[in-house]
């Protein structure tokens, strides 16, 4: 914990006793005043000229259920944990479809899959005991240790500035650039509110918006060629 919240943990402590007669009168609260910093808001995903060498170095990863995992949260945009504690009976390879019942919103997520995730899921091993679609080393137990490897793979791509949360945002970014809703963006990220969404993916979503205005752009000089020449004759 850093050495911040440990003293704003101080203060609301300090607080408590107070309020609750647990200190003497007059006693100062030595955490008082303290103000957390404001986070800063992280903006980062591959960008599309980024992917080529990311996906080299995924591919190019020694283990098969590293490799398919970094696959998969590029494919889904689904939450880290999720996905790692995702099971082979939570998978419907038939509808295609991962059913995640333990989500951070608290409500079970039906993830669609594509044929490429389709595709890597068919050709991922299953180990005997273990239910886990991304097993770990120790028996029936989920790969836990992805932020390791994680690190390696950006190294060989270059992109050490990115999280492996960031492949989440990518999947976001890249469907709000391509156009599609911001509600369909939050529905396959799972947000509990749309509101979350808007606030990270809606300034993305004005490409559309801006082909929309130069087309009309466009439309108003043509307009204005075609009275002129009218005039004209």
């Amino acid at each position: 914990m850093k050495q911040i919240e440990i003293l704003l943990c101080y203060r609301f402590m300090f607080e408590y006793a107070r309020k609750n007669g647990l200190l003497p009168e007059g006693c100062v609260n030595p955490a008082r005043g303290i103000q957390k910093f404001k986070e800063q808001k992280r903006d980062r995903w591959i960008k599309p000229d980024e992917l080529p060498q990311l996906i080299k170095a995924i591919n190019e990863h020694e283990n098969i259920y590293i490799r398919s995992a970094l696959w998969l949260y590029l494919l889904t945009g689904v939450r880290k944990k999720e996905l790692l504690t995702a099971r082979w009976d939570n998978v419907d390879l038939n509808r295609g479809e991962l059913r995640l019942p333990d989500t951070k919103t608290g409500r079970t997520h039906y993830v669609p899959l594509c044929k490429l995730a389709i595709e890597i899921l068919k050709e991922l091993p299953h180990l005997q005991g273990n239910p886990y679609i991304l097993p770990g080393r120790k028996q029936g137990r989920h790969l836990v240790n992805i932020d390791i490897p994680w690190r390696k793979v950006r190294r060989a791509a270059g992109l050490e500035d990115v999280r492996l949360h960031d492949l989440r945002r990518t999947v976001g970014s890249m469907l709000a650039t391509a156009g599609y809703s911001l509600h369909i963006v939050s529905k396959i990220l799972n947000h509990a509110d749309v509101t979350t969404t808007q606030k990270v993916y809606a300034h993305l979503s004005q490409d559309p918006l801006k082909e929309a205005l130069e087309e009309h752009g466009q439309n108003i000089v043509q307009y204005s060629e075609l009275k002129e020449d009218a005039i004209n004759e």
